[in-house]
């Protein structure tokens, strides 16, 4: 019997800085909210304020079940920015799965969201896994630092790679690994994307062999404000492997109006 909470609203790990330029942040599938951490020590706190959401059973919601589908993270995000924020205007930053939930946010509320940036984002169609692919992405469990070095990050630095897989560990539960597959790999909501009428940056890191160019090209083309940016030298993790050009691509999609 699970022993998780299912109707608490979820807390953000942190909000940061004190400008007119509201951010929700939404992170990934391998870490919480941990993996901008980094980036954090660089974000300009006078223009913006961060504030930095960790998903159910993440983090600081780790006693909380985890959200259902793309949809269910989206709604969970929300529901803390209306509990504990009130903001009636925000832009949204999301890496990878969060870069995702953070185009279904957009397109839930398009009228509060001035702009989304996706850091190497998955696909609002969904990236469909057969069983034996999606029991290698389940598996890596085992040995994340493989997976990620291997197919998505391979010029990740050591001592980065070595963090990132001891704050994973520290971020979640073995189920929640499971849950989050399943949530990334299966949204549809492409079509909704034409519902949002302000900019989407869609970022890549050019050496990521995942989420490339090529793979962001139907969403980009779906959207009516979007556009394609490559991170050089960086994989999947632009915020870790590059901190400095990516925060700053960042800071500046997220000022388009």
């Amino acid at each position: 019997m699970s022993t998780k909470m299912t109707t608490s609203t979820a807390r953000f790990a942190a909000i940061e800085g004190a400008g007119p330029i509201k951010v929700l942040v939404l992170h990934g599938w391998a870490l919480d909210s941990g993996v901008w951490l980094a980036a954090r020590a660089r974000s300009n706190t006078r223009d913006f304020t961060w504030a930095y959401f960790d998903f159910p059973a993440y983090g600081v919601n780790r006693a909380l079940e985890p959200a259902a589908g793309i949809d269910g993270m989206a709604r969970a995000a929300l529901a803390a920015v209306d509990e504990h924020l009130g903001w009636t205007s925000f832009a949204v930053l999301g890496h990878s799965m969060g870069g995702a939930t953070a185009m279904r946010v957009a397109t839930l509320r398009p009228h509060a969201v001035t702009a989304v940036a996706a850091l190497t984002p998955v696909s609002p169609a969904g990236t469909p896994l057969d069983a034996a692919t999606f029991a290698g992405f389940d598996g890596a469990w085992a040995d994340p630092a493989a997976a990620i070095k291997g197919f998505l990050s391979p010029g990740i630095d050591d001592g980065d790679l070595r963090r990132l897989v001891d704050r994973n560990r520290a971020a979640m539960e073995r189920p929640t690994w499971t849950a989050y597959l399943k949530n990334w790999t299966s949204p549809d909501f492409m079509p909704a994307l034409a519902d949002y009428p302000g900019p989407v940056t869609l970022f890549y890191g050019q050496t990521d062999p995942f989420v490339n160019e090529a793979y962001l090209a139907e969403t980009a083309r779906n959207l009516r404000r979007g556009r394609l940016v490559g991170i050089p030298v960086a994989g999947h993790y632009p915020m870790i492997e590059t901190v400095e050009a990516s925060q700053s691509a960042v800071e500046s999609a997220l000022r388009t109006t």
